[in-house]
């Protein structure tokens, strides 16, 4: 058995299983958590909260590890230019959220992803499982010489 060094900053170790955190429908409006995984017996949906962040400033990407990684980010300023005075506001927004899909997911399809007050939601359909395949044992015939 191999001796592994513990590093208590490995992060990728909490990728390492499916996600098991329990997670309920529309929860992240009511106590502003920003990701919220659910399923129903068809699909696999993620709820991300990105407030003030234009639909073109939103980044996706599906990964060969089934992880999905969602950025968006928008900076805005202002300017109030007076005779006597010069003021100017800036402010930058910024929302990063990465999560692995479980592998009953179909990620080599696209998800459907709709942007609605300020909630991206992505739908991944699942995929069917198969029975398990049945395997018939033949009897060896002995071949004598």
């Amino acid at each position: 058995m191999a001796i592994i060094r513990w590093n208590p900053w490995n992060i990728d170790r909490f990728f390492d299983d499916e996600l098991d955190m329990p997670t309920f429908p529309g929860l992240s409006r009511l106590v502003g958590q920003g990701l919220n995984i659910y399923e129903t017996d068809s699909e696999i949906i993620a709820e991300a909260a990105l407030p003030g962040i234009p639909e073109d400033k939103i980044d996706i990407t599906v990964d060969d590890d089934n992880v999905v990684r969602v950025t968006g980010s928008n900076e805005t300023q202002e300017e109030d230019k007076n005779k006597r005075k010069y003021f100017m506001s800036s402010m930058l927004q910024t929302y990063n959220y990465t999560f692995r899909l479980p592998k009953n997911a179909a990620s080599n399809q696209e998800p459907i992803c709709e942007f609605d007050n300020g909630v991206l939601k992505m739908t991944f359909p699942k995929i069917e499982k198969q029975a398990p395949k049945k395997i018939s044992i033949r009897k060896r015939v002995n071949q004598e010489k």
